[in-house]
């Protein structure tokens, strides 16, 4: 009994590793350890419980903050001809870039019918988009009055395009790496998405239009909730596979 046991439950892995390797789908690794994803979960709740703490008690994050604001401004204004279009993309790849990505992947997803990955992308794009409402209006806090170029007047912590910059490059990554052969290609695919992301949240920076430790929340709940929703769509989508399996 114990063998026969095994012997389905390595042919059900195998038939799940099957269609897995169809297409552009998730490797399904955050189901199968999902000590990632809560660990994500636990890192990324921290941080921003940590930076959230530094916000409300004046801490000494604040102070550096200001000097930011202050000084990089300064510093893109005096060298605007060249600085300008590089910095205004940040803020084009981290709201249209990211929604046209969203948007194309959406699509391949419905045509492919890869309903997980469908699940994955639309709960983490909506939930990013109402958690950065929701609590950037609770917050309430200004952005800074040395703002250049774009300038934007809603709420500014945490920041959004930190946010959705970790969810939405993450998942590609995620997607990618695993299909990739060759060590290169994999890491070039980590190291560009981590640049990605990293290039949004300086010139978010750069330009004023957020605080250091925005952009910091934002990258810290975007850990947070990716880490969340995505290891709990992929459980769930294995299970019910492995359901469909045994009937």
């Amino acid at each position: 009994m114990a063998t026969n046991k095994i012997i389905a439950t390595r042919i059900q892995e195998q038939q799940l590793r099957k269609t897995d390797d169809i297409g552009l789908r998730s490797p399904g690794l955050l189901a199968k350890w999902p000590i990632i994803g809560l660990l994500m979960f636990l890192f990324g709740g921290l941080a921003f419980g940590a930076l959230t703490f530094n916000l409300l008690a004046q801490g000494p994050l604040l102070q550096l903050d200001r000097i930011l604001a202050t000084d990089l401004p300064a510093i893109g204004l005096k060298h605007a001809t060249i600085l300008k279009p590089l910095m205004d993309s940040g803020y084009y790849i981290g709201s249209w870039v990211l929604t046209i990505l969203g948007f194309l992947f959406g699509i391949y997803f419905i045509v492919k019918r890869f309903w997980q990955e469908l699940a994955m992308l639309a709960f983490a794009m909506a939930g990013e988009s109402l958690l950065f409402w929701s609590i950037s209006s609770f917050f309430g806090r200004a952005r800074p009055p040395t703002q250049i170029w774009i300038i934007l007047h809603i709420p500014g912590f945490p920041s959004g395009h930190a946010m959705a910059s970790v969810v939405l490059f993450g998942f590609l990554a995620y997607l990618l790496v695993p299909k990739i052969q060759s060590a290169f290609g994999k890491g070039f695919v980590i190291v560009a998405t981590i640049l990605a992301i990293l290039f949004v949240g300086f010139t978010r920076v750069f330009t004023a239009a957020h605080y250091l430790t925005d952009v910091l929340a934002g990258y810290a709940m975007g850990i947070a909730w990716s880490g969340l929703v995505y290891t709990l769509v992929e459980m769930f989508f294995q299970k019910r596979r492995i359901r469909n399996i045994k009937k």
